[in-house]
């Protein structure tokens, strides 16, 4: 019998996101509410910019995908990034309109800072694959590879893949090209990325391509908001509630800017949730947002869900951690933490020995009214602090509030819930998506209304650590492992006992809420005032589009 032996190399350790599989239901909504926008795509501009640079290669003859069309697509891209640079120096003012979120910034902002009056800089010292002096994007084509290629062919401006190569789309990629080629001077540009020089005069007079010249480009302008807006040519009912929010965060602006409150993520969250302002005002949505603000609504509940299930996951690995004992078990680890004084602290300001249905009986004399989302005993507010905490200097006492604050977000939520309705309304998930994600908003209603309901809050916490907390990230880790061959374990079993690899904070997820409101900005929907951001009067003329199918 022949034996062979082999080192067996680990796997890579990496860092992660979604630990516990609870943050997935909320992506998985905000990405039906704003279609077509994402994370990563931060400028409306880039939605031209891209298919009108293709679309210019193509009418210059440069029809063949190789490395000759690659190197200079980024040297193009450079250059669209030192434009907006340039403009920003030059102007001054709010640099963000200019260059916020341009693809190259972190290397390109002090090449273009740094050019003075008479400089010049060399695209190809940025734009190399290999050899550049300092290499501004490490993806083969840059920005559009990296951030918006997906979903330029999601919306059918752009075709093929960065093997293959890209092309524009004749009914829709081709438009648009031609629609921003009317207000900039492509000779300049197109001459500048061949010569692979550009000079600080020549960057002066290519400023109609920032993007904060996009609403003074009237056809590609109109264009875009029609693509943003699902109007004309791009009305597909799957894009419709990318409309919808759109105009909701324009409804929003309009009464936080009126009300010297700022348009934030954070205030999105909370009055979609709470249905009021931050001076807990009910928030007056017109019947045609109603449905929309309702999914925004339930995007926050399992926000706040995961807030509270992620705090105290935090807390028991920190306290394991500095405990440095050894345990074998969840179970054990679990019944040790709760023996620790900050957790019985924690526990008996509720009631360690109370019922969970008894403990949201009692949240009467606590928890404020929904629309009161500013007071701190508000569920939004506690997971805030939740948020914070976790961030914060470890100790023993920031343990004791987290717990308790998670322990009061969940009771809030069993209080303000009526467990006979559908807790994702009209949200339709497919066939068994929450046997992967089983922590979610219907198994919360189950659990709070049943095996929860008569148990004391000692025990239900223990069986959150447990279930929630311990289990369910072993069962990520292991499946992260076996399907990517990454050890994502926070952790994890050993010779030794359980022991931890990294403690992660409680965090929220991101909405797209930046990305659209930088995508109102850009195509002048929203305009600067003196207490804020408010709806231009273009922006006002969209809302408008309320009631239209």
């Amino acid at each position: 019998m022949q034996i062979e032996t082999a080192w067996v190399k680990p796997p890579l350790q990496v860092g992660g996101l979604d630990h516990l599989a609870v943050q997935a239901p909320c992506i998985n909504i905000y990405g039906r509410m704003l279609p077509g926008i994402t994370n990563v795509t931060d400028r409306a501009r880039y939605y031209s910019f891209y298919p009108w640079l293709i679309w210019s290669f193509d009418k210059a003859g440069y029809h063949e995908f190789d490395d000759s069309f690659v190197e200079r697509f980024r040297r193009a891209d450079c250059l669209f990034c030192l434009i907006a640079q340039r403009h920003a120096a030059v102007c001054g003012g709010d640099a963000d309109d200019h260059a916020a979120a341009m693809v190259g910034s972190d290397t390109l902002a002090a090449v273009a800072r740094s050019l003075g009056d008479e400089g010049a800089i060399r695209l190809s010292d940025f734009s190399l694959r290999e050899g550049a002096t300092k290499r501004y994007f490490a993806n083969k084509l840059g920005g559009l590879g990296q951030y918006y290629l997906g979903v330029l062919r999601e919306l059918s401006i752009l075709d093929g893949d960065s093997s293959s190569g890209v092309r524009y789309t004749r009914q829709v990629g081709a438009v648009i090209a031609e629609r921003m080629d009317f207000s900039v001077d492509r000779q300049l540009f197109m001459s500048v990325v061949d010569a692979d020089l550009v000079t600080a005069s020549q960057l002066d007079e290519l400023s109609s391509f920032c993007p904060c010249q996009l609403c003074s480009s009237p056809g590609e302008q109109e264009i875009l908001s029609e693509l943003f807006f699902v109007k004309n040519g791009f009305d597909e009912s799957e894009a419709l509630p990318r409309r919808r929010s759109l105009q909701l965060i324009l409804h929003l602006a309009a009464l936080l800017c009126a009300n010297d409150a700022e348009l934030s993520e954070t205030h999105f969250r909370a009055c979609t949730y709470a249905g009021s302002l931050p001076d807990g005002t009910p928030w007056d949505i017109p019947r045609s947002l109603s449905t929309t603000r309702e999914r925004w609504a339930i995007y926050a509940r399992n926000e706040l869900l995961s807030l509270a299930v992620q705090g105290l996951f935090f807390a028991l690995l920190d306290a394991y951690e500095a405990s440095a004992i050894r345990l074998y078990s969840s179970a054990d680890i679990a019944d040790w933490f709760i023996e620790q004084p900050e957790v019985s602290e924690a526990l008996d300001v509720l009631g360690a020995e109370t019922t969970f249905s008894q403990c949201v009986s009692d949240s009467q004399s606590w928890l404020p009214e929904l629309t009161g989302w500013q007071k701190p005993m508000h569920e939004v507010q506690l997971t805030e602090r939740i948020a914070t905490l976790t961030r914060a200097r470890k100790s023993a006492d920031n343990r004791r509030d987290i717990v308790e604050a998670a322990l009061r977000t969940l009771i809030a939520l069993a209080s303000r819930n009526n467990s006979t309705e559908r807790q994702y309304a009209d949200l339709v998930f497919e066939e068994d998506y929450f046997g992967y994600y089983p922590i979610n908003l219907e198994s919360f209603a189950r659990h709070s209304s049943g095996n929860w309901a008569p148990s004391k809050l000692r025990d239900v916490l223990r069986w959150l650590l447990i279930n929630w907390g311990l289990e369910m990230h072993l069962r990520v880790a292991l499946r992260k492992l076996r399907g990517q061959s990454q050890s994502t374990f926070r952790i994890r079993p050993s010779d030794r006992g359980m022991e931890v690899i990294a403690i992660p904070p409680a965090v929220h997820t991101r909405p797209r809420f930046n990305q659209a409101v930088r995508v109102l900005k850009d195509i002048g929907a929203l305009e600067r005032s003196a207490a804020g951001w408010q709806p231009s009067a273009f922006g006002k003329e969209q809302l408008e589009l309320a009631d239209a199918p």
